[in-house]
């Protein structure tokens, strides 16, 4: 069923939905990419501001405990973000060439697999937490409350794991509205819990982890809701929620080399972790808040990936590949400067900003240090992103891997690996960031162009040949 009515068409126009196929390019861009930055910023704060109280109310033993644990927690979430990436990429193919059964069937798909790995994923984390965190030479002190943390939050995966998938699907046909406005409300929630765990009561670490479980419980009943609710294929219908084996095989094809990517990426922030506990306490709580002011300049560029993503699978879908270069060209440009522009605001005032998540000053004075070595170079970020997002879109997953791989975690690696011989210091860590960007930047754009152009000219070749029929 690859064609279509005419009312089945109109379809992917109603309600917050937006259609990239065709039409102007820049203000449908902004209107879907302006609430996934939204979003961003909103669901930043089921951490930061976690941090912000931890910082604050708390002490940077605490904040260390966090901080040893969030990159774990990134890595087991890792493998099913990236097989969102696989429903968003089938949902937007399928919405693109109007097969409406194909797009109802990635949907329900999705959830099922999305429920099964989310609770398993959350028994492995609760049962290896202290195994992983000591092997991380997390710091002694910390352990505990790492411990603590990390399991209160792991509750929360399967609810984070649904979430992300089915807005992956709401992406997929232009919604990015209603994800957004999930997000929202559900910040404000987290913040309401955190208060109330750390003030009214004194829980600690364990109160904020449950602020955030109870914040994103909220944001996946409330996304299922709205999918309930939803007209079209994208309508969620419980007897429907099974595995199509042949849907998941290409959700799996696209999301399951993105999920080993990410993985790989916190893998790689796991060694950097590694590292940063050699230098003690005050150097993994400066790392940890500098990782939360890194996320107002990563949430944007992320938000610029998924739009390049969409607009790719659907103009993918459409057979609208020119559209592709001339809108992923688009994205990035917007992205870049963007990035430029919040990375500058930052390093003007650093101390200000750090001084959000935490009130040591040595922590601060770390923070700022690091900051100083990897912001003025953040922008070369919306290149592996937007990039990497639109040749993900037109379906190949595989590719952008390896380089990712190869230059963010293997290289970042070998360099720490040279950096602990010769020059070790906080800046000689923090400099891994900007040289394996750089490398994944020039490759992934190389990339783009050499796929695009394939893809051209395979479509040109195959036009001829039917016309010479």
């Amino acid at each position: 069923m690859k064609g279509g009515t005419n009312s089945e068409k109109k379809e992917k126009n109603r309600g917050n939905a937006v259609d990239m196929t065709s039409g102007p390019i820049v203000g449908p861009l902004i209107r879907f990419i302006l609430p996934l930055i939204g979003g961003g910023v909103f669901q930043q704060l089921y951490n930061t501001v976690d941090f912000i109280f931890i910082g604050n109310v708390l002490n940077k033993t605490s904040a260390a405990a966090v901080g040893a644990g969030s990159t774990l927690i990134y890595c087991s979430i890792g493998l099913f973000s990236g097989i969102s990436v696989g429903t968003s990429v089938v949902t937007a193919q399928a919405v693109g060439a109007n097969n409406r059964e194909r797009t109802e069937k990635a949907l329900h798909t999705s959830v099922a697999f999305s429920l099964w790995g989310g609770i398993a994923m959350m028994a492995a984390g609760l049962l290896l937490a202290p195994l992983i965190l000591e092997g991380l030479r997390t710091p002694e002190t910390a352990m505990p409350e790492a411990v603590l943390y990390f399991r209160v939050y792991m509750l929360s995966v399967p609810a984070m794991i649904l979430y992300n998938t089915c807005s992956g699907a709401l992406r997929a046909i232009g919604d990015s509205k209603t994800p957004f406005h999930i997000l929202v409300f559900c910040g404000f929630v987290n913040v309401a819990m955190d208060a109330f765990f750390l003030l009214v009561v004194p829980w600690g670490v364990a109160g904020v982890a449950a602020a955030t479980l109870i914040s994103q419980g909220l944001s996946a009943v409330l996304i299922l809701f709205a999918l309930k609710k939803k007209g079209g294929p994208l309508r969620l219908e419980a007897k429907k929620i099974a595995v199509d084996r042949r849907v998941l095989k290409d959700i799996l094809r696209i999301g399951l080399p993105t999920g080993i990517q990410t993985v790989f990426i916190t893998f790689s922030n796991i060694i950097v972790q590694y590292h940063i506990n050699f230098f003690g306490e005050t150097a993994v709580a400066a790392f940890a808040a500098y990782y939360k002011a890194e996320n107002f300049i990563y949430l944007p560029i992320l938000a610029f990936g998924q739009a390049a993503t969409t607009f790719a699978g659907q103009n993918a879908g459409a057979g609208e590949l020119a559209r592709i270069r001339r809108g992923s060209h688009i994205i990035a440009a917007l992205c870049v400067f963007i990035t430029a522009a919040v990375a500058g605001g930052i390093l003007l005032f650093p101390e200000t900003v750090f001084r959000w998540f935490i009130k040591d000053g040595s922590v601060i004075a770390d923070a700022v240090l690091i900051a100083s070595v990897s912001f003025p170079f953040y922008w070369l970020n919306a290149f592996v992103e937007v990039y990497g997002g639109a040749v993900r879109g037109m379906g190949y997953a595989l590719t952008p891997m390896v380089i990712v791989i190869t230059c963010i975690c293997l290289f970042r690696v070998v360099l720490l690996s040279v950096f602990a011989k010769t020059v070790y210091t906080l800046e000689a860590v923090a400099s891994v960031y900007p040289l394996s960007w750089g490398a994944a930047a020039l490759f992934l754009t190389v990339t783009f162009i050499v796929v695009l152009r394939k893809n051209i000219a395979a479509r040109s070749a195959k036009s001829a040949q039917s016309i010479s029929k």
